[in-house]
């Protein structure tokens, strides 16, 4: 029995070329594009000009607070706690706009009413940048360490509500967004008893500090992550004013007034040691 050509263990054993292989379904670069944004939207890439300018902002203002205060901490005899907090505080916050800045820790979320730009990298950076000025506060309030370690868990723990609420959709995101709240008045209240009748430098960032928390509460539920009412520019603009005003504004205005606070330390001190 005499075999057709080409039929045998495999192809061209007889004579017969094999086909030809079969083209790539796509381009890996461009499957893996598509993957990652099916919606088609990408960052930095589809950022308004204004969005970009703000985050920019942002990364800036926090990098010359890390400068200023690494400047003050080796101009002095010996390092500060307060400074070092405050520059590690700077550090944090432009790495954590450089990173938004250029799409990390930016979503474009569309299991929502409507889609919409949230930011993930906000809350990783408040989780590093919130108890660090917080136990600043605390350091310079002279508050032991059984009051300022529920201070700094209950700003993590108000960070992770706000991140829950920005992942999930009504109602569920309000609950978590209520539990924000609770922590923001619970943290609120201790500053304010960890610094009444302390130094007026200390009270005025308490103020500053708590007015920044409760318009944190507000941008929060009328931005992206609420009911959407503040379009992105405004939203990210708003929410860069105030996070650099709570952060960068009151840390160096801390580290302009730290010989007036550090001479009352030590004017309490003596007074101690005196009764």
């Amino acid at each position: 029995t005499i075999m057709p050509k080409g039929l045998g263990n495999g192809y061209g054993s007889v004579g017969t070329p094999a086909p030809p292989p079969a083209a790539p379904a796509a381009a890996p670069a461009a499957a893996a594009a598509e993957a990652a944004a099916p919606s088609g939207v990408t960052f930095p890439a589809d950022f308004p000009n204004s969005v970009r300018h703000f985050l920019i902002i942002a990364c800036v203002a926090y990098a010359i607070a890390a400068a200023v205060a690494l400047f003050s901490n080796f101009s002095r005899a010996k390092f500060g706690a307060a400074q070092s907090l405050i520059f590690l505080t700077g550090a944090a916050g432009a790495i954590g706009y450089f990173a938004m800045m250029t799409g990390l820790g930016v979503d474009y979320k569309t299991i929502d009413a409507t889609p919409r730009v949230v930011f993930p990298g906000r809350y990783l950076t408040q989780l590093v940048t919130q108890p660090l000025l917080l136990s600043t506060i605390a350091f310079l309030s002279k508050l032991d360490l059984a009051s300022t370690v529920p201070l700094v868990v209950e700003d993590v723990l108000l960070i992770m509500a706000g991140y829950l609420g920005s992942t999930t959709v009504a109602p569920m995101k309000y609950f978590w967004w209520l539990s924000s709240v609770f922590f923001t008045v619970l943290i609120s209240v201790q500053l304010l008893a960890a610094t009444k009748g302390g130094h007026a430098v200390l009270r005025n960032a308490v103020y500053a500090v708590i007015v920044c928390l409760a318009a944190f509460q507000l941008l929060w539920v009328f931005g992206s992550e609420g009911s959407a009412n503040l379009g992105l520019s405004p939203e990210v603009g708003l929410y860069v004013i105030v996070d650099v005003a709570m952060k960068v504004a009151v840390g160096l205005y801390l580290i302009g007034n730290m010989a007036a606070l550090e001479k009352d330390g030590e004017q309490e001190i003596d007074s101690q040691q005196y009764v």
